[in-house]
Order: C-alpha cells, then sequence, then structure tokens
C-alpha cells in the first residue's frame, strides 16, 4: 500500500488523481497546512507530499517537509496563473533541494503518472539509503554507478517534465525526445526518434531551424518558430545548449517551449495599439479641421453682421422722427446683432482652447492678473457695490499661461459678481495656496447658489442656469478645458441661496 500526502489540493485535482491511480494501491491522506511540522519521523511512512493549489505558501512548506525527510518527493501543484510566480520563488529559496519540484495542474491526466514516479523515486531514495548504510562507511559506489544513478535520474526528470526537451546528433538526427515535446509536434515519440529534426517543421522554416541548430559556437541561444498549422499559427520558443561530450560527437540539446498564447497576446496587444494609434491620428486631423472650421466661420461671420450692423445704424439715422414708432423694434435687432457677436467670439474662444496647452508658461504673478482682471469689469464690480477680498499669500506666485490663467479668473470672478444675489451685497473671495506639489486657487461668493441637481450641467457648452442675467453660457465650460488641458481638476461646492465655492488644482510646473 503506497500512502501519499496531500495538502491545499483542489478538489478536481484530488479526484483526477484518484481516478487515475485506481487499482494501483495508492492511499490519499489530507493534512492541515500547518501540521507537516509536527509530524516529523511520521513522514517517512508516506511516499510523496502533495502541495496543493490553496495552499497559502507552498515554498515554505515544502521547506519544512525537506528539513524533516529530504527522501520524500515533494510536488508543489500550482494552476496556471501561479504555476510560473511558484517555480520562480523556488529556485531561489534556501533548504530546499532536489525532491521538491514544481508542477503544473494543466498536465491533466498526466499529473497521475508524475504522482505515481515521484513516489517511486522516493522509494529508490530510501533503499540507496538503507545500501549505504549496509555495506560500512568505508565502503562507496564506484563513480560509474553513481554516474548511472544521476543520468537515469535526470532522464526521468526530463521524461516528465512539462517542457520540451530533446537530444540531437551533430548530423540533425533525433536521437532522444520527451513526450512532451513529441506532443507539441503532434507526434509519438516512436515516430520522431531517430529521424531528421528538420522533418518537424514547415518548408519554409527549416533553413532558419538548420541555421539555428548548427551554429558553432553558439551565438544565439535562443530563437522563436513559428508552426502554421490548420487551428492556427503555433509559436516554438526553442533554447540551445551543446553536451559537454567526451567523444566530442556535437550532440546539441534543444529546450522546446510552447508560447503560443503569449505571442498571440502580443499580437492582440500591437493591434489594439495601432487602431489607438490610427484613432488617435483621426481626433487629431478632426480637431484640425473643427480649428479650421471654426476661425473660418467666425471671420466669414464677422463681415455680415459687421454690415448688418451698419445698416441698423443707417436705417436708424433714415427714420427722422418716425423712429420713435419703430424703437422697441429697432433695440430689439440691436440686441441680437450683439447676441450674434458674442456667440461668434465665443465660437472662437473655444477653439482656442483647444490647443491651450501648448501655449508658453510664463512666470506670473497672481496679484497683478487679479488686478488687471478686476479693472476689466470695474463696471460691473462698481455697479453691484461688490467687495473683494484677495489672499495671495499662500501661493504668489505661477508658471502658466498668461492668457488662460487670465481667462480663468475673468470667468471666476464676473460669474460670481453676475449671479449676485439681490438679498445682500456681493462678497466674492479670491484665494491661492499651495499643497502636495499643486497650486490651488478658490473662488467664493455669496451669490445665488445653483440647485444640486444642476451642478455638472454649469459645465456643459452653451449651457445658461439662469435666464435673468446676459451671457452665452461659456465660460464655465472654458475654465474647464483650459484646465483639464494643462492637468488639472476643478470641483464645486455650492448652496442655492447661499452661494458658491469653485476650486481649481493645477499641477505645479517648473521653468524650462
Amino acid at each position: 500500500m503506497t500512502e501519499i500526502l496531500h495538502t491545499g489540493l483542489y478538489p478536481n485535482t484530488l479526484d483526477l488523481l484518484q481516478e487515475h491511480l485506481q487499482g494501483q494501491e495508492f492511499v490519499f491522506k489530507e493534512v492541515g497546512e500547518g501540521d507537516v511540522r509536527k509530524m516529523d519521523g511520521n513522514l517517512k511512512k508516506y511516499a510523496a507530499l502533495l502541495v496543493g493549489e490553496e495552499t497559502n505558501n507552498p515554498v515554505r512548506l515544502a521547506q519544512e517537509a525537506y528539513a524533516r525527510d529530504k527522501n520524500l518527493s515533494v510536488l508543489l501543484i500550482n494552476d496556471e496563473r501561479n504555476y510560473v510566480r511558484v517555480k520562480q520563488s523556488l529556485q531561489f529559496s534556501p533548504f530546499v533541494g532536489p525532491t521538491v519540484v514544481c508542477v503544473p495542474n494543466t498536465v491533466q491526466e498526466r499529473l497521475a503518472a508524475m504522482v505515481q514516479d515521484a513516489a517511486q523515486r522516493t522509494e529508490q531514495r530510501r533503499s540507496f539509503q538503507n545500501l549505504r548504510k549496509s555495506i560500512g562507511p568505508d565502503l562507496d559506489f564506484s563513480v560509474a554507478a553513481l554516474e548511472k544513478v544521476r543520468g537515469d535520474y535526470t532522464a526521468r526528470v526530463l521524461e516528465e517534465a512539462p517542457i520540451g526537451a530533446a537530444l540531437v546528433s551533430k548530423y540533425g538526427k533525433v536521437l532522444t525526445i520527451n513526450a512532451y515535446a513529441a506532443h507539441i509536434f503532434g507526434k509519438t515519440e516512436r515516430e520522431i526518434l531517430s529521424g531528421p529534426l528538420l522533418a518537424l517543421f514547415p518548408k519554409e522554416e527549416q533553413p532558419g531551424v538548420e541555421q539555428f541548430v548548427n551554429q558553432d559556437p553558439i551565438t544565439e541561444p535562443k530563437r522563436v518558430f513559428e508552426l502554421p498549422l490548420a487551428a492556427g499559427p503555433k509559436y516554438l520558443e526553442i533554447s540551445l545548449a551543446e553536451v559537454d561530450d567526451r567523444n566530442r560527437e556535437n550532440f546539441k540539446i534543444l529546450i522546446i517551449n510552447d508560447i503560443t498564447e503569449t505571442m498571440l497576446s502580443q499580437q492582440r496587444t500591437q493591434a489594439h495599439l495601432e487602431e489607438l494609434e490610427r484613432m488617435n491620428t483621426n481626433l487629431m486631423r478632426l480637431n484640425a479641421d473643427l480649428d479650421t472650421f471654426i476661425y473660418t466661420a467666425s471671420h466669414d461671420l464677422k463681415s455680415p453682421i459687421l454690415n448688418i450692423e451698419g445698416l441698423v445704424e443707417l436705417l436708424e439715422g433714415s427714420l427722422g422722427d418716425k423712429r420713435q414708432e419703430v424703437a422697441p423694434e429697432l433695440e430689439h435687432i440691436k440686441a441680437s446683432v450683439q447676441r450674434f457677436k458674442n456667440t461668434v467670439e465665443d465660437l472662437t474662444e473655444v477653439a482656442r482652447i483647444q490647443k491651450s496647452f501648448e501655449q508658453e508658461a510664463t512666470l506670473l504673478q497672481v496679484t497683478e492678473l487679479v488686478e488687471e482682471v478686476k479693472q476689466l469689469i470695474s463696471f460691473d464690480i462698481k455697479a453691484a457695490e461688490a467687495v473683494i477680498e484677495v489672499d495671495c499669500s499662500g501661493a504668489r506666485q505661477l508658471y502658466f499661461s498668461k492668457r488662460n490663467f487670465k481667462s480663468i479668473l475673468y470667468n471666476l470672478v464676473s460669474n460670481a459678481v453676475k449671479y449676485r444675489s439681490p438679498e445682500r451685497v456681493p462678497h466674492i473671495l479670491i484665494k491661492t495656496w499651495q499643497e502636495e506639489g499643486n497650486f490651488l486657487l478658490k473662488v467664493q461668493d455669496n451669490g445665488l447658489g445653483i440647485p444640486a441637481s444642476k451642478r455638472e450641467k454649469v459645465f456643459e457648452l452653451f449651457r445658461r442656469l439662469h435666464s435673468h442675467v446676459k451671457g452665452t453660457g461659456i465660460g464655465l465650460y472654458i475654465v474647464k478645458r483650459i484646465v483639464q488641458n494643462n492637468g488639472g481638476s476643478i470641483a464645486l461646492q455650492s448652496t442655492e441661496g447661499e452661494g458658491s465655492t469653485f476650486t481649481i488644482t493645477l499641477p505645479v510646473k517648473e521653468s524650462v
């Protein structure tokens, strides 16, 4: 009766092993992950330890088992996602020996054969150890016998390893190939042995394979080859190494790895990148076309607007005493012309901010720009009797486009004046400071405020929430686009009837 100890195996992995090892006197016993260290000498009654996919620390468990029984075969069984990670960790872990092997559960039914072989190797090691003890300390095996054991052991490992391996003569004949490599080529070992290596590859790949295998000395130890199959291409990564043979027969060993999934994934990623590049190119072209259209349209519209404005003035002058009869209509016409002019100017501004991130940054004195903006809207400030408080002590300077930063200040401050509450004197706070490597600007007012349901809409193009105030609804859209184009963000806090606070965050730029 052969007893197999296991911990953390997936249920389907355990079922697979039990199914394929039925009738072979194998008994499986489960143990907790933390109980291995308590077993000590009891491990010697088991032929193998299987450390399964659900084990939290498989390498640590392997170290514990190896410290207690260096003859016990330990298989670290992992799913495809964790196999490479655990295998690499095992390679650089101390206190483990050749009795510890990492295998993937993707080999399916072959896993049962690997467990059976592991159990046999445990018995061979224990028998070997007992034999050494029985013949006494003064005797030992001959070098030839030891080399034979080592050679047999290596052959068994290569046969069961989840990677392809083949031995090729200097004449290109396949002398040895393991089952995994034969499966990659879709043939049996018997069909391949003693045949030419080149016959396993399509004609178009054979010259490259021949040149790769016949390197002397080896300057390119690894290359990828493609096998065109009906079900789709298969990509093989082949590593080449010489065998140090005493007879100098120039044997070569090939390690063959199926990397089809990796290559297909890279191809899909490359295709996505190329598609994104095409989309980006199209978007850049469309943006350029849009800019050209807006500039052309605004330029072409300015002339007829000015003509209409001049004709209205001529008409108004020619009416004489009858002007009073149509005065309301004339005022409506003038107001419409002015709105038309404002809209064209706003469209030009929208096109301009598309390229705002390209404008050269200069060192700005924030308080100076605030004063310039106050001068631009001084008439509105006086009419509203608004009180403006400025605190730039936390950040007096900023590297930024002057035109863009001035546009941000103008739109935020002018909106605070426009949308004032009729119930109180307007009070506006402009404050700047630095925080976590960012420049922050806050413009706070005690105006009408914005309802919670409409706060996101204020940044939309041509969106106006209050019809009693003149405007085109483009100011906050322009502010948001400038901020976003320069890697920043804008936040709005508002209470209807109490006021609003706009906070802008911009990354701090250094001078060039």
